[in-house]
Parts: C-alpha cells; sequence; structure tokens
C-alpha cells in the first residue's frame, strides 16, 4: 500500500528533460528489484548482461524497497524509485524517497528527486547537459511547494560555488558566489523585489566586504516553477499569441486655398 499523499511533481528541470528526449514517461516494464547491492546480472547467468543499480551516492538505500522501470524497453531498466515503509497509526504504508533516471541510456543517472514522508520534494538534481555531470540543486519549500534555494557546481568539482536564495513569490532574494574554490562566498549580489540594486567583494578572501557596487535597475530573476509529474504524459506547450499592433491612422490631406 502507497502513501495516500502523492508528489506535487517537479520542476522545470522534469520538463526540460522530458522535452530534450521523447519517451514513454508513463509506460515501462515495472519489476521489483533485490535489495540494493544484492544480484548483478539479468537472470543470475554469467552470461548476462549487468544491470545497471540504483546510485547510493545519489540517496540513502537503506531499508528501501527498489522498484524498477525500463522507458526504452532494451532490458535494462533506467528509472529506479525506493520507497519506505513506515508505520502510520499500526497501519504499514510505502513512501517514495527517491527517484532516479537515466534519460540517455548511458548507464549515468541524470536526474535525482528526494522526496519527503509527506510525498512532497524536498530536492531535485539534474544534468542538463548530459555530460555526466549535475548542474545545480533545487531545493522546495515545506509550506509553498516552490523552489526557495539552488544551488550551482559551476566549476564540477562536486561542491556548490552559486547560491540562489528566492522569497516565497518565486522572486530572487541574493546570489553568493565562491569565486575561488574555497567553500565561502565572496561576491554577494543583493536584489530588491527581485531586482538587482548592489553588488559586494570580498577582493582578498577575508570574509570581509572590501568593496560595494552599488547598481540600476535589472529585469527580475522569477525561481522555475513545479511542474507536472514527469511520470506523466508530456505537457503541450501553447504558442504565444501574436502581438497586438496599434491600429494604422492615415492623417487627411491638408486643405488647399481656393
Amino acid at each position: 500500500m502507497e502513501h495516500p499523499s502523492t508528489p506535487r511533481g517537479v520542476s522545470l528541470f522534469g520538463v526540460v528533460l522530458c522535452a530534450v528526449f521523447v519517451v514513454a514517461c508513463s509506460g515501462g516494464d515495472k519489476k521489483d528489484s533485490k535489495k540494493p547491492g544484492d544480484g548483478d546480472t539479468m537472470d543470475g547467468t554469467p552470461n548476462a548482461l549487468i544491470v545497471p543499480k540504483v546510485d547510493e551516492s545519489l540517496c540513502d538505500t537503506a531499508g528501501k524497497r527498489v522498484t524498477t522501470y525500463d522507458l526504452n524497453r532494451d532490458n535494462q531498466p533506467d528509472v529506479w524509485k525506493l520507497y519506505a515503509t513506515l508505520n502510520e497509526g499500526g497501519t504499514s504504508v510505502e513512501v517514495l524517497t527517491c527517484k532516479q533516471v537515466d534519460f540517455d541510456h548511458d548507464g549515468i543517472k541524470d536526474y535525482v528527486v528526494t522526496f519527503k514522508d509527506t510525498g512532497e520534494m524536498n530536492a531535485e538534481e539534474a544534468d542538463l547537459t548530459f555530460d555526466g555531470r549535475f548542474d545545480a540543486r533545487h531545493h522546495f519549500d515545506d509550506k509553498t511547494g516552490k523552489v526557495y534555494l539552488i544551488e550551482r557546481d559551476t566549476d564540477f568539482d562536486k561542491k556548490p560555488d552559486v547560491w540562489e536564495k528566492f522569497d516565497p513569490e518565486g522572486l530572487i532574494e541574493s546570489v553568493r558566489r565562491d569565486t575561488n574554490a574555497d567553500g565561502k562566498p565572496d561576491i554577494w549580489e543583493q536584489y530588491s523585489k527581485g531586482e538587482l540594486i548592489a553588488i559586494l567583494y570580498d577582493d582578498d578572501f577575508d570574509n570581509k566586504v572590501d568593496r560595494k557596487e552599488q547598481l540600476g535597475v535589472k529585469k527580475p530573476v522569477v525561481a522555475p516553477p513545479p511542474a507536472p509529474n514527469i511520470d506523466g504524459p508530456k505537457p503541450e506547450i501553447e504558442a504565444p499569441p501574436p502581438p497586438e499592433t496599434e491600429p494604422k491612422t492615415e492623417t487627411a490631406p491638408a486643405p488647399t486655398e481656393g
């Protein structure tokens, strides 16, 4: 029995990945796998293909039941879902705790999302360039379900070096940047109602502001909104309406003297 609370869906990450690769997001063969780390072949024979496993470095696998899906039907799993069994009022319920997806079927996970016990998303990561390195990690607010923090790893050392914080309305509040890879920000961007107003610099990396640059008004930056569940059908994107044009007016010729 699965938990009655269902996930709210995924953010822009899932939509972009689904749009890049046209796959049957709601299809696939479902299989119950063995415990994480057990079994290494399709049918137990020495000559069988190696089955890609859950990546234990991406989410907690201890005590979880794993189900797999084969979206492209090549007899290799490309979606892994992990479930934990909880006791609620004397009833055992299964809660989805993590999902891992290999969209380009190269054996490397491209998308990972973790869930709270209530079913809402906790955080998600995606490799939008499919180079084997995650580009960003989105964190979701418990109350609104919106993204409140994005961590980015721009130098791909597996440590965040850019932190983007958003307000409840989805407007960016601040951006911190670590330019020397010491794990500490040395550039702070300040925003007001989503508009960049100032940048502070720590030039000698002593965690103190050395100078401040006051800026003019910039275009607001809005956090990516949640999107439909990645297991559901691909959403159709409607074309924007044509731009409105002002009616053309003609000027009457000036009267001539008779």
